[in-house]
């Protein structure tokens, strides 16, 4: 992590200044003890936190080695909860040893509660806000860009080969799905615009949500000035509020029996702070309930408060005359993917460079952009999307011939419409536990859920079972590692940036001249 001493010095004679020297005494005070966990200095770079990260997992194999596992998963457990890390609580004993004893684990655990405090400070120190470097800081920024070189040139020198012998490289597997920036935006326009024709095949109302947090989440005001009233409050903190204050409205929609579908957006203000934006779809006779329930978990806490009623909760109605939903929430999407086709974000800012600085926020927060819900499921659509051949099941293949076309909206009708419980839909997936290679030497009985993965295995319909193909997919550090195999070079299908990935754009032709 790169020093923060200068900027913490700047800030200490800003207080001394403004306020006194005693005040800016008890700041520095507080920086320093936030900077320490128990024997962990977070200002660490990352040489010194894997270094950190190997010793306590070392210690924690040396010194269990003789004990029982009840008294080593103890001992473990009480070593890394004094920084604050947790483990599920039905994972066990034996799993979470593995987990403590494994460097790579350590690591990941320090380096996200390193980075993420780092970041917070910056936020304290007044370096993340729209005078000085808008959603997150500059060097935020610097290290996910690293992070991402890094990622690059790892996928670079991997390679997958299948078991009969066909290999394709990572970085095209990687340009291919939604991994890659431009196939995500497409896939989230070709859902919107499906989702928008089915609403209005139901003549359903679409509405523009806006939900921001209280002003005691917000660090800084526009010009760069400190908010009096931040207590302190992570950027976490503030995204678990708003999805707090959702769960509460989901469930007085089902207390009132309302139904609402569409698609949530998680985005920075210019300080970090997140807000949600919500373009919901919903029979027209509930959109004035739906908009007071909003309202009125909107304004829950603190409503009193100067501009509360202006600035936290918004709501707009979509009519034809301001352009469809697509249009209304497609600039949210760029802005917050990769700003392509706009010039600049809400504060003026170059969108690419504001789009690089949103994604480098929501990665070190871990917070889901986008959202769908009240929605038939996405991952059987991509799965849908793989197969290249008709299915002998005529409604299966109706249906992979939807996904094939790019057609959410023939998709979302054949899956049954929208708010449908998936036990209740006419086609599902159905997944098989794959065992992690971490638990490999480890019996089974001694196992939990978390040590598999789960893995798409069939497609299922009403009257028939589509096995997914295994191609058994090996991970190569590279092509040298195929002696004695056939060269068979995979070409993966061009990816198309209007159809979602890797298939035919909107509106083109379906295969063989027959429709979905």
């Amino acid at each position: 992590m790169p020093s923060i001493a200068y900027d913490a010095a700047h800030k200490y004679v800003k207080i001394s200044k403004q306020a006194s020297y005693v005040q800016a005494n008890l700041f520095l005070s507080n920086l320093s003890k936030e900077l320490q966990i128990a024997d962990l200095n977070l200002s660490k770079d990352i040489r010194e936190l894997k270094l950190f990260a190997k010793q306590k997992a070392n210690q924690c194999l040396r010194n269990t080695a003789h004990l029982t596992a009840e008294q080593a998963f103890d001992y473990c457990l009480n070593k890394f909860e004094k920084y604050g890390f947790s483990i599920p609580c039905d994972m066990t004993h034996v799993e979470a040893l593995t987990l403590f004893r494994t460097e790579k684990f350590s690591f990941n655990k320090f380096k996200t509660l390193a980075t993420q405090k780092m970041e917070s400070i910056r936020r304290q120190l007044d370096l993340v806000n729209q005078s000085k470097s808008a959603y997150c800081s500059d060097e935020r920024l610097r290290q996910h860009q690293w992070e991402k070189a890094q990622a690059e040139e790892y996928m670079q020198n991997k390679w997958f080969c299948s078991a009969d012998g066909e290999y394709v490289s990572m970085l095209d597997v990687y340009n291919s799905n939604v991994s890659n920036p431009k196939v995500r935006r497409a896939e989230l326009m070709v859902r919107i615009k499906g989702t928008e024709e089915y609403s209005q095949l139901q003549e359903h109302e679409s509405w523009f949500y806006t939900l921001t947090t209280p002003s005691k989440y917000h660090s800084h005001y526009p010009s760069g000035k400190p908010n009096p009233k931040y207590k302190a409050y992570s950027v976490k903190d503030a995204n678990d509020y708003l999805n707090g204050q959702w769960q509460k409205v989901r469930a007085q929609f089902d207390r009132e029996s309302i139904t609402v579908y569409g698609i949530r957006v998680v985005e920075p203000h210019h300080d970090g702070t997140p807000h949600w934006h919500l373009m919901l779809f919903m029979p027209p006779h509930q959109s004035g309930r739906v908009t007071e329930i909003l309202r009125q978990y909107a304004l829950e806490h603190d409503a009193s408060e100067r501009g509360a009623a202006k600035s936290r909760f918004k709501a707009e109605k979509i009519t034809s005359d301001k352009g469809s939903a697509q249009a209304y929430i497609a600039k949210y999407i760029c802005k917050n993917i990769d700003g392509e086709f706009l010039d600049t974000d809400t504060y003026g800012n170059d969108a690419k460079v504001s789009a690089s600085k949103i994604t480098a926020w929501a990665s070190l927060y871990n917070i889901r952009q986008f959202q769908f819900f009240g929605l038939p499921s996405v991952s059987l659509w991509r799965q849908l999307r793989k197969i290249n051949h008709a299915i002998d099941d005529f409604e299966l293949n109706k249906l992979r011939q939807a996904a094939d076309a790019s057609d959410w909206l023939a998709y979302l009708l054949m899956m049954g419409g929208t708010n449908i419980r998936k036990s209740d839909r006419p086609f599902a997936l159905e997944y098989e536990k794959q065992l992690k290679e971490l638990y490999a030497h480890i019996e089974p009985a001694s196992l939990s859920k978390h040590a598999y993965n789960d893995v798409p295995k069939t497609i299922l319909s009403v009257a028939a079972r589509y096995p997914i193909e295994n191609r058994q997919w090996l991970l190569m550090e590279s092509l040298a590692e195929r002696v004695g195999s056939p060269h068979s070079v995979r070409e993966l299908r061009p990816v198309n940036e209007g159809s979602g990935g890797s298939r035919r754009p909107l509106g083109g032709p379906p295969p063989c001249g027959e429709g979905p």
